[in-house]
Parts: C-alpha cells; structure tokens; sequence
C-alpha cells in the first residue's frame, strides 16, 4: 500500500471556484477510483472506475514522476486529481523559489521571534516551494490538488516547523490557484508529523489511507478552524490494493 506512493480518485461534481485566498474550494467524489504514481509506470486503469489521482512527484518533493503525463492521458475520461509528495529537511531549502523566499516574511505566528522565527519562515518557504514544484510539472488540470503528508518522507522532530511547511504549501496553492486542496494522510501519521490541534485553512478535505469503507460517522484528521464540526470531510478512503495487468495500484473509494 502506498502510504508513500500516490493516490487516485473518482468525483462526480464540479469543482466550486472561490476566488484566491477566499477559502476552501469544495469538490465531491463517489464510485471507486485508483491512484498510481512512478511505481505504476505507464499504469492504463481496469474498466469500471470514476476518479484517478496521478502522482506528479517521484516519492519525495521536488522530483518528477516521468510517467505522469501518460498515465494522465491513460486515465481518459475520467475524473482527474493530482498529488505531491511533501516534507521538510533543510536541504530542500536549495529548491526554493524567488516568489516563496520573499512571500515567507509574511509568516509571523505569535509568539516567535529572532532565530526561531527565521526558522519558522524558512520551513513556510520550503512547503510553498514545494507547492511550486509541483504546480510546474502538472499534466493537466487536476479536479483537485492533494498533498501527500507522510511518516515515510522526511519530517522534523519540531512539529512547529513541520506545521510551517504544511502552511506553506496549502497557502500557496490555495492563493494562486481555485483548485480545491486535500491532504493526504493518516490520524496517527497526521499527529505524529503536526501535534495536536494544528489548525490549517483552505483545506476542502481529507484522503486517509487504511479505510475500507467510507461512514457517515468518519471524521477528517486535519482541522481547518472552521465552524463545528473543524475536521475537514473525509472526501476519498484509500481502501487497499488490487493488481492489474501485472500491475499493483492503490484502490480508493469517494466518500462524498
């Protein structure tokens, strides 16, 4: 199972364009659906499926899955998301964009000052780049973006920094594009990469791994600081693997 591989999705409605900035953009997705990313080379999906998520990235930020663009146009018809490996290490910051560097001093949480706040700004700069990066290798035009935040991919032991890249990453996309913004993960991923009671606006919902099916009752990992209830929705379950033509994928189930 991918837990550091990539997902796919099914949607049946339209996307809702806020205008940047404005909030969470809402998307819904039903039916079944696949991920595949660079394990799944030139992956063309089994007949009977609504939504794909194709991997832009190649496992880790700011690499390239070199398949993306076919297994793009091997999905067809179908409802077509996108999804980015994300992570923080101070090596990533050699990958930061001109526009990221200088938008980061707009990141002032409370309390944090001097060297702390330096650090802070640096993490905000790596999650926008990365966010950058993979809005320049894009296939196509996803029906919704996910960042795939995992234990597998390098993350601090500093939750605040961890916090500042995820910011960074949901702020950018969030302010240059109306594409709705999912996070991809696990509660017990989520909370051992963030803390507890992270707040992030502009998330629209949740693709957790390890469901096998979707409730009524299931709630999301990730608070977006809303009204009540704050988890986002749960919009896709990662619900296991199958295998086709010789190939194993991830399969998923839209949960509204």
């Amino acid at each position: 199972m991918r837990i550091g591989a990539v997902a796919a999705l099914v949607a049946t409605a339209g996307v809702v364009p806020l205008a940047p900035g404005a909030g969470a953009a809402t998307y819904t997705y039903s039916g079944s659906g696949y991920d595949a990313s660079y394990p799944q080379g030139n992956f063309s999906p089994p007949s009977g499926m609504s939504f794909a998520i194709i991997g832009v990235t190649h496992g880790r930020p700011f690499t390239t899955n070199q398949y993306a663009a076919r297994q793009w146009e091997n999905a067809g018809t179908l409802s077509k998301s996108l999804y980015f490996n994300t992570g923080y290490a101070l090596a990533y910051a050699k990958s930061d964009t001109a526009n990221c560097k200088a938008s980061a001093a707009g990141y002032t949480p409370t309390g944090a000052s001097g060297h702390t706040l330096s650090a802070l700004q640096a993490a905000w700069a790596i999650g926008c780049s990365e966010a950058d990066w993979a809005l320049s290798v894009v296939p196509g035009s996803p029906a919704m973006w996910w960042a795939d935040v995992e234990t597998g991919n390098s993350w601090s032991t500093n939750t605040a920094l961890n916090q500042a890249t995820i910011t960074g990453m949901v702020t950018e996309l969030t302010t240059t594009t109306t594409i709705p913004v999912g996070i991809y993960s696990t509660p017990s991923m989520w909370a051992s990469i963030t803390g507890t009671d992270f707040v992030v606006s502009g998330v629209s919902g949740d693709w957790q791994a390890g469901l096998s099916t979707c409730s009524s009752t299931t709630t999301g990992f990730t608070l977006t600081g809303g009204s009540s209830p704050l988890d986002a929705p749960v919009l896709v379950a990662q619900t296991g693997t199958a295998t086709y033509q010789g190939t194993t994928y991830d399969t998923d189930l839209g949960c509204g």
